[in-house]
């Protein structure tokens, strides 16, 4: 009988030499490489369904730079999948075909209002451009909007898939003058808008001033091309960074209204108080699901950051040690699972 158990193998013996590309798909047993295999197939024709069948969107693959990373999707779901089997292999599988499907749609959407692309104009004044800081429950009082963000198509996800794809917006903000030492994704975000390389749609933009500096910098360059260029007006929310302080709430509200205002006043809708709870309801439940996941997903030995926000600092202050100690993998209930060999 081998002793050589399905899933043993080094994974980087899938790898062809010297190469970032697979010389052959991982063996999972008879069933789990069927269905992933399966998955592989139907994540290529869904988003030949959705993006690549119609010509306005074929024509956006080659007029701008980052769309060619969405060709390694397939790629990207495999690393999520490595040695997985069972029930863990089709959970990963479900939760890639939701994201994939997602943002597929983002994306016929964009060159469907594109005035380069699509243009279809009277979709696009439906279009409220919001950047990716720019919380999307501000928009969740107007059923008839489409809020779209030009930055998770462009920047977001294409670091996903190729880790080199923002260098060229890189180059090209610093070579405008903007500084080198600031977070490279919101320059890489200005840099696609300084090289013409954003869709340009939509009736009306929201920004935020979170989460930093180099936000507030790339959302001063890329507003002014918009209003400027575009013709595209754009309120900027500036969130006040002490948020939880009493002193800061009355001027956070007022805030908010003030872009729910300017919202309205560019697509003509108006706030929907109804819809708002309806869709507010869901986040609470999909909320109500996490919390529970991650109570599921806990650990006796020791504490993650992920599961216990700000544990290593709040609990220093607090001289809690044994939670500090469980994140640092020393504490009690670690020593006795090494001697056991957990």
């Amino acid at each position: 009988m081998s002793n050589k158990r399905i899933g043993c193998e080094n994974f980087g013996k899938y790898y062809l030499e010297g190469k970032r590309y697979r010389s052959r798909r991982e063996w999972r047993g008879v069933t789990d490489t069927l269905y992933d295999y399966s998955r592989w197939l139907y994540n290529w024709v869904n988003m030949f369904r959705i993006v690549l069948v119609k010509p306005r969107n074929i024509k956006a693959m080659f007029r701008y730079r980052w769309m060619a990373n969405y060709l390694a999707v397939p790629m990207m779901i495999d690393r999520h999948t490595q040695g997985l089997r069972g029930e863990h292999l089709r959970i990963c599988h479900a939760e890639q075909d939701i994201i994939v499907e997602d943002v597929a749609k983002l994306l016929d959407k964009l060159f469907r209002g594109d005035r380069r692309i699509g243009n279809d104009t009277e979709f696009s004044k439906k279009v409220v451009l919001v950047d990716e800081n720019e919380m999307q429950s501000i928009m969740m009082g107007f059923p008839t909007v489409v809020p779209l963000s030009r930055e998770i198509a462009s920047t977001y996800i294409p670091v996903l898939l190729n880790q080199r794809a923002a260098i060229h917006y890189i180059d090209v903000a610093q070579e405008y003058g903007l500084a080198g030492d600031v977070c490279p994704m919101p320059e890489a975000e200005a840099g696609v808008s300084i090289d013409d390389d954003a869709p340009i749609l939509g009736c009306c933009a929201v920004q935020c001033n979170t989460t930093c500096d180099g936000s507030l910098l790339s959302n001063g360059v890329i507003s002014k091309r918009m209003e400027f260029e575009d013709g595209i007006p754009v309120f900027q929310l500036a969130a006040p960074l002490r948020h939880t302080n009493d002193d800061v709430q009355d001027y956070a509200a007022q805030e908010i209204r003030n872009a729910i205002a300017f919202i309205e006043e560019h697509t003509g809708e108006k706030w929907d108080w109804k819809y708002y709870f309806e869709c507010a309801k869901r986040v609470n439940y999909a909320t109500k699901c996490r919390l529970e996941w991650l109570e599921m997903s806990k650990s006796p030995l020791s504490a993650g950051l992920w599961f216990q926000p700000g544990a290593l600092y709040g609990d220093q202050l607090h001289g809690n040690q044994r939670q500090t100690s469980g994140i640092r993998g020393d504490g009690p209930q670690d020593h006795e699972a090494r001697r056991e060999g957990i």
